[in-house]
């Protein structure tokens, strides 16, 4: 609570309810006229009448209407001035933001009122009063809307990680992340919507960098997010993105080594035939362990190799200048209840140790799944992934599984490739978004193919 004060001094202001009007600049400007106004009276009567004399037409012409004009003139402008000053001010302290938050306030009734007894010419009426506001405090960028809401043990605590659909009506603007404090609970809203980005558009190209943008207001940095969950139906453009992925992967510097593993033996499982991938796709329940087995090894390897002395203290393997290593699993579910339970189990061994291990030596893994299941994918592995996303629509029970929250109203998904995504440092509630465009005569074999020759 106090370092919420300590910030809304600097830059966070707060909505007042009910909203309070100062009349004093009203009365400043009422002011300014009449003083004006008797300033230049009392200097047109001290103006002397300015009167010119012409001796070849023996007459005189008076210009007294001239400076009338002319005073007249003046009091019209400083009039108008002090008004656009007034306006100015007004406009400067009005905020639309303030304004629809206050609204929500009271639409909502989001305040306590009492019954007090008061008096009024004479006689004891009672009269409403309000005694406490749900407190609310926002701020705002170039891209952003920032609110917090007051966590204070009042019946508004719980009201304050709930207003999630309502701030969106009442401000016209998209959530981007929803954070949970102890103190507050924040609500931060695009100016502008996300947009679609093209696949082309999804990798920064800048040397070593390993930044992977998803939309126009969502990236993450590999080295940071370690281990995907990608769950999506048939449909929902799950196998287009993590196509796009692996074409992102491959344009890495230096390039991901990247390790297939495709039960269903679907379109993943063709890039066997693309060279460099030969001995790196696993189709076959023995192929499968084999491979999850080798990339184990691996990561203990580097951890032999380069994490072995003081001096690799709060190093990566982005430090020694390795290839992140991507594991992409798909059909996770499929190939659980395909196996038996010794084969299952030894898998699920091998997943549990890269996803606990794996981030500082670049060894990654994404699994993908049709359907979210908490039996196929104990919660001990789910928790690890740094990066997940439910493609499509699905049921709440399916997003809970997912993003491990109930605290989020999903709206209806109806664009393909669209659905609701949550990384870690960046989104701590899932956020909707939609995947990179790619058209539909994209040769996705033709450029995995060109990518691996240029390795």
């Amino acid at each position: 609570m106090k370092n919420i004060k300590r910030k809304k001094d600097i830059e966070w202001k707060k909505v007042q309810y009910p909203a309070k009007k100062s009349r004093l600049p009203f009365y400043l400007v009422i002011f300014v006229i009449l003083i004006a106004t008797w300033l230049l009276i009392e200097i047109s009567e001290a103006t002397p009448s300015l009167v010119i004399n012409l001796p070849f037409f023996y007459r005189s012409i008076s210009l007294n209407w001239l400076v009338d004009v002319l005073f007249l003139t003046l009091w019209g402008y400083l009039i108008f001035k002090a008004i656009k000053v007034y306006i100015q001010f007004q406009n400067k302290n009005k905020s639309v933001i303030s304004e629809n938050l206050t609204y929500l306030i009271h639409s909502l009734k989001l305040f306590d009122e009492t019954v007090v007894e008061v008096e009024k010419d004479g006689k004891t009426v009672k009269e409403r009063v309000i005694e406490r506001v749900i407190q609310i405090f926002f701020k705002e960028d170039i891209k952003k809307v920032y609110v917090r809401i007051i966590r204070d043990g009042s019946r508004f605590t719980k009201e304050a990680i709930t207003l999630s659909e309502n701030l969106e009506s009442a401000l016209g603007l998209e959530l981007d992340t929803f954070n949970k404090n102890v103190d507050y609970a924040e609500y931060v809203f695009l100016k502008h919507k996300d947009e679609r980005i093209d696949l082309n558009s999804t990798v920064t190209n800048v040397k070593d960098s390993d930044e992977i943008k998803i939309s126009g207001n969502i990236s993450y940095q590999l080295s940071k997010v370690p281990h995907s969950l990608i769950v999506g139906g048939t449909g929902s453009g799950k196998s287009y993105f993590i196509l796009g992925k692996i074409v992102n992967y491959l344009k890495l510097s230096p390039q991901a080594d990247l390790r297939i593993i495709d039960p269903k033996k679907a379109d993943l499982s063709l890039l066997r035939f693309v060279a460099g991938f030969e001995n790196k796709v696993a189709t076959e329940s023995n192929q499968i362990c084999q491979i999850l087995r080798e990339t184990v090894e691996l990561m203990e390897q580097r951890y032999t190799d380069y994490f072995n002395d003081i001096s690799a203290f709060g190093k990566t393997y982005r430090d020694f200048g390795l290839p992140v290593c991507i594991v992409v699993f798909d059909e996770f579910s499929a190939f659980m209840h395909s196996v038996d339970k010794k084969v299952a189990k030894e898998a699920l061994e091998y997943v549990f140790t890269l996803v606990m291990k794996g981030r500082q030596a670049g060894v990654m893994l994404e699994i993908l799944m049709q359907r979210p299941s908490a039996d196929d994918l104990p919660s001990n592995v789910r928790s690890q992934m740094g990066f997940k996303a439910g493609l499509g629509t699905m049921d709440s029970i399916g997003y809970n599984m997912i993003f491990d929250t109930n605290n989020v109203e999903y709206k209806t998904v109806t664009e393909k490739g669209g659905g609701y995504i949550q990384i870690d440092g960046q989104h701590t509630a899932p956020v909707y978004f939609e995947t990179p465009y790619i058209d539909k005569n994209f040769d996705f074999i033709a450029e995995i193919e060109k990518l691996m020759k240029e390795s």
